[in-house]
């Protein structure tokens, strides 16, 4: 979540859906499944790790986040705009449910000191289930705020660590549409973060992992992101990510374990010291017990 960046962790640290096998109708969706991988949360994650980069290289616009904490002072917002299409698995001899969501994201991170800052964000979101039991929902995403914490640092890499307390918007834990999204999360996440040279381009690699509480129905989650970058230009980034989210075992029929693997492409474009603009695909690549996405994102940054 930075100027210079990725596709959130957000776009893609998003909530995937999930839709049991036994059940006679789709039921339940698991917060956190791709895109900022974190389905919607995963892709505030990617504009999160690329941030440091872009500070430490000299990007114009350079912000800091992934393992990266802000200085003092600094801040950013990030704008983001995503949708994607997919279906669920085949559930009870039924064939897989055709699936879209559109959100509209904002993310901000502030540096209360140079070890620590703090960042939340919110999202409107519209998510719409297919036959055979058609459900649409429209209002708040999932909102988080946290605090990111410098552990420590040698040379040119950082580690970090981070807890993130997520308040849902959806209430209602009969509709289709937001059964298993009704209840509060918790995460802690490690990070680690450094920068390199590709021969003369500069670039940056951010390793996390975390592992979310959840409540309400889906069982909790391990999660998994890696995010590479290159600086072409002074004002060019390209960014390649995959978000990985493994739920622990569950023996429960509507909340079934479930696994998801999600990659994004990402390009951005420092406007100036200030304003960047973002584009990115991302596409699921495994699925267990949960939906596919294919989707574009579009963010705009500001550092302050």
């Amino acid at each position: 979540m930075v100027a210079a960046a990725l596709p959130c962790k957000v776009a893609l640290r998003g909530r995937a859906r999930l839709f049991p096998t036994k059940e006679a109708r789709p039921r339940g969706r698991a917060l956190g499944g791709t895109f900022l991988t974190r389905a919607g949360l995963k892709l505030r994650r990617s504009w999160v790790a690329a941030g440091a980069f872009a500070a430490v290289v000299g990007a114009p616009a350079g912000a800091f986040g992934g393992a990266w904490t802000l200085p003092q002072g600094s801040g950013q917002l990030i704008a983001t705009l995503y949708g994607w299409t997919g279906f669920g698995p085949p559930w009870g001899g039924n064939p897989p449910v055709n699936q879209s969501r559109v959100d509209a994201q904002t993310y901000v991170q502030y540096g209360l000191t140079d070890s620590l800052t703090i960042f939340g964000q919110t999202a409107l979101e519209h998510y719409a289930l297919g036959d055979p039991t058609p459900n649409t929902y429209n209002g708040l995403d999932y909102s988080d705020v946290g605090l990111r914490a410098k552990l420590w640092s040698t040379g040119d890499w950082v580690f970090s660590g981070e807890a993130t307390g997520f308040i849902a918007g959806a209430r209602d834990p009969n509709a289709p549409a937001q059964e298993g999204n009704t209840g509060w999360a918790g995460e802690a996440r490690l990070n680690a973060g450094t920068n390199f040279k590709l021969g003369a381009i500069p670039g940056f690699i951010d390793a996390e992992v975390a592992y979310r509480l959840r409540t309400a129905g889906p069982p909790d989650e391990w999660h998994g992101d890696l995010t590479v970058g290159f600086k072409f230009t002074p004002r060019l980034m390209l960014m390649l990510q995959d978000f990985t989210t493994v739920s622990s075992p569950s023996t429960d029929a509507t909340f079934s374990e479930w696994r998801q693997s999600v990659v994004e492409a990402s390009v951005v474009y420092a406007l100036d010291d200030k304003w960047s603009l973002q584009l990115g695909l991302f596409s699921t690549v495994w699925t267990v017990k949960t939906n596919t996405q294919h989707g574009v994102a579009l963010a705009v940054w500001r550092s302050f």
